[in-house]
């Protein structure tokens, strides 16, 4: 039997597999709780046998021939929408306003701004060329990525978020919801007013529920034990099924209108809508990331799925 370090976060869909209560066969786990962020701050898989990674990070790492290779296995997917915030002095009333602005991140590749700049582009019209960027920090330097030659990017050494509230930028898009918005600050708002509608809508459109973080293994790795994949796609599966299935009595939640917040969720997502593997609907999400990524310099070439994740026996 393998034993195998593992770093992942503690979301509801990965506690079983943080806790032990589900193992992956053939393997003995040594999980460690990954702090918040860390998948997207360097490469991990030259640390853990088994990573969580942020998707950007790996495509660039991948295209550019790394030792590593992503197993069909997503820990973490966010709607993107909800993270795109302006000042409420900045007169931006719709998605095209953004034009011209001034817009804060903590760091220009994260994947959080690749799919928001790519869903501004495509859905709104909104070119990353069109607006001047502001930075928290310079690039991580072992990611990799080079800020396209059209692209303006000043590296601000603070807080986006402190840019923002004091007015030197109209407009924010950060990996978390940040605490001036959640202490209800009234300088700050976001972009899309109606945020549940634009969400709902985006989805039926698009049927795209964005992928943010992939898990990762050194090829070699993954070489001598191709099995690993299908096992650990196994695990996270049955770990997720344990998640999904706590929540079938709502009144464990603690949100007071949790039963109707849930039957809204199934019936515009499915019944499962953090499914691993390459489904016919996560290969949609995936080869709009690509495209996206193709599109904003991240990587020369738009690589197939097929190069980019172990086969798992899907």
């Amino acid at each position: 039997m393998l034993e195998l370090t593992l770093m992942l976060a503690d979301y509801h869909r990965t506690r079983p597999l943080l806790s032990g209560e589900v193992t992956a066969q053939g393997v003995r786990l040594q999980p460690r709780r990954a702090e918040t962020g860390e998948a997207c701050l360097r490469p991990v898989y030259e640390e853990f046998d088994i990573a969580e990674m942020s998707l950007s990070w790996y495509l660039m790492a991948r295209c550019r021939n790394e030792p590593v290779i992503a197993l069909p296995i997503f820990p973490l997917r966010m709607q993107i929408h909800p993270y795109i915030f302006c000042a409420a002095a900045s007169g931006i009333e719709r998605p095209q306003d953004l034009k011209g602005k001034k817009i804060g991140m903590d760091e220009y590749r994260l994947t959080v701004g690749l799919w928001a700049r790519g869903i501004l582009q495509e859905h709104h019209g909104v070119r990353p060329e069109d607006c001047e960027w502001f930075t928290s920090s310079p690039e991580a330097p072992a990611a990799g990525f080079k800020i396209p030659g059209n692209v303006r990017v000043t590296v601000a050494h603070e807080p986006a978020e402190q840019l923002l509230l004091r007015g030197d930028i109209d407009a924010l898009i950060p990996p978390n919801v940040v605490p001036s918005f959640r202490a209800r600050d009234p300088r700050i708002r976001r972009v899309f007013k109606d945020i549940r509608a634009t969400v709902n809508d985006y989805y039926r459109k698009s049927k795209i529920f964005p992928i943010t973080h992939t898990l990762v293994m050194r090829q070699s790795l993954f070489d001598e034990n191709p099995w690993l994949a299908s096992s650990l796609l196994e695990a996270f599966t049955e770990a997720e099924t344990i998640c999904r299935k706590s929540y079938e009595y709502a009144k464990r939640s603690a949100f007071p209108s949790a039963v109707l917040i849930l039957e809204e969720e199934q019936e515009i997502f499915g019944d499962n809508p953090w499914q691993h593997g390459l489904t016919p609907q996560n290969q949609v999400v995936l080869e709009k990331f690509v495209q996206y990524a193709h599109e904003q310099g991240y990587i020369p070439h738009r690589a197939p799925l097929g190069e980019l994740f172990a086969p798992a026996g899907n």
